[in-house]
């Protein structure tokens, strides 16, 4: 073996256990070549000493965000995959904001994991726009997540060329964009406010919490991401990625990744040209759609109406029912405290209730730190900024050191365009993990250990310098 093919075997092998990214034999090229552009932007001349430097690097140096971005194809372009966006538009979007409706609660929360340049979310905001003639009355959350740093960056300039837009129709583009100069086009303000940007790396275990406003997720579309995964890399995202997922939400895959075994439990429903994934509520049957026609069972309802049809929800069966069997709890098992309650409820959705619990905690400990960031990031979440960071200062002025609080607070900043402020509570957050060990865990971050966040506050510092 040379001493090429040595580096390059050492490279597949390091990038797969730190991103979990897979490189197989027919892919090793576009390995060698994203390594070289790497090595190039570095300050090393030989690809032997950068890769001995990365081998000593913590996963959360921003020089492996950098090399995923190498690594990584970041080409993309609005309305990408035309039966995905009409399955969205016609048959996803409209169900979910009539549930909304029906429940009294406007509110929509969506997320582009793997955003690349941001066209898939801004496509996303104008689908919500033209699908929500009241949406001031709304509270809408649209995530965009990356691990590339420099896509990131062009994400939020918002400016594109032609080629971005070659199957966006004209009216689209009168209506949501605004030219720059003879070959650019910049995204209409009110579609970019609705679009939050944020740097994460899915392989790794920085979601879902509250800290990284991840959680109860309507929709996710996570596109041409798993497919460059390891095995166990595409298993343990799904993983989280459902459980982001709030009880009926929606996660999108490209064809080539859906797969039922991986994404099991997750309920397939199939659209013209598009197969999308539902999480149902423990006990419940789902039928299956397929084919314009409804499975229920093994029997097959066939409609005359070639419109989509959803999955039915049938109440599970139980013709022998026999009473349920618990185990008994252990001696020294505590029962959950009033806030664990809370933020169970909030995990759920049940803003309103996890509110009123949380308060009941304050009455009788008006310096309940946790409590007060717990109702910071459900403000959050309601899109009630000024009292998220009104709670947020609370709980850094009783806590100084807990660094969720102080990441929670930046990444609001950040997003509200107070850039200088930002900056500063990201870098509080560092100074207060890099004196941690790596895998202690963070109070208030849904268990994160202290590397993996510091990663995350350090990939905001890297984007936003």
């Amino acid at each position: 073996m040379t001493l090429e093919e040595q580096i390059s075997r050492q490279a597949r092998t390091l990038v797969a256990a730190r991103l979990g990214l897979d490189f197989p034999e027919n892919r090793q090229r576009d390995l060698d070549q994203g390594f070289l552009r790497a090595l190039r932007a570095s300050s090393f001349a030989q690809p032997d000493l950068y890769l001995n430097w990365l081998t000593t690097l913590p996963d959360g140096s921003p020089e492996w965000w950098r090399l995923a971005g190498h690594l990584t194809v970041g080409e993309t372009f609005f309305f990408r995959d035309h039966s995905c966006f009409e399955a969205l538009e016609q048959q996803v979007l409209p169900s979910l904001i009539a549930s909304r409706r029906a429940e009294g609660v406007l509110r929509l929360r969506l997320w582009s994991a793997g955003c690349a340049t941001g066209e898939e979310a801004y496509s996303l905001a104008i689908l919500v726009d033209r699908l929500l003639p009241d949406r001031a009355d709304w509270v809408v959350t649209i995530l965009a997540t990356d691990i590339n740093p420099d896509a990131l960056e062009k994400a939020q300039r918002a400016i594109y060329r032609e080629w971005a837009l070659r199957e966006t129709p004209e009216w689209l583009r009168s209506l949501y964009l605004r030219r720059r100069g003879a070959e650019a086009f910049e995204v209409d303000p009110k579609i970019r406010g609705l679009v939050t940007f944020a740097p994460l790396n899915l392989a790794g275990d920085v979601y879902p919490t509250l800290v990284t406003n991840t959680g109860a997720m309507d929709l996710i579309l996570c596109r041409n991401v798993l497919m460059y995964f390891t095995r166990d890399a595409q298993q343990a995202t799904v993983a989280r990625l459902q459980r982001a997922l709030a009880t009926g939400g929606w996660l999108v895959v490209s064809p080539v990744e859906a797969s039922a075994e991986l994404l099991s439990p997750l309920v397939p429903v199939n659209f013209p040209g598009a197969m999308f994934y539902r999480k149902n509520s423990a006990g419940v049957q789902t039928a299956r759609v397929w084919d314009w026609g409804l499975w229920v069972g093994d029997e097959r309802l066939d409609h005359k109406d070639p419109a989509p049809v959803f999955a039915v929800q049938l109440p599970r069966p139980a013709p022998n029912p026999q009473p349920p069997t618990a185990t008994p709890p252990s001696p020294n098992s505590q029962p959950p405290t009033d806030l664990q309650r809370a933020k169970a409820l909030a995990d759920q959705g049940k803003l309103e209730d996890a509110v009123r619990l949380c308060e009941s905690v304050l009455a009788q400990d008006r310096l309940g730190h946790e409590a007060y960031f717990l109702l910071a990031a459900i403000a959050q979440e309601r899109g009630e900024i000024e009292a998220a960071l009104g709670a947020l200062h609370r709980v850094v002025y009783l806590a100084p050191d807990f660094a969720a609080a102080h990441f929670l607070l930046g990444s609001i900043l950040l997003c509200q365009g107070r850039h200088k402020q930002g900056l500063r509570s990201m870098e509080t957050v560092v100074r207060l993990l890099q004196a941690l060990p790596c895998d202690e865990k963070v109070p208030g971050s849904d268990g994160l250990a202290a590397g993996r966040l510091l990663e995350t506050a350090r990939a905001y510092l890297e984007i936003r310098r």
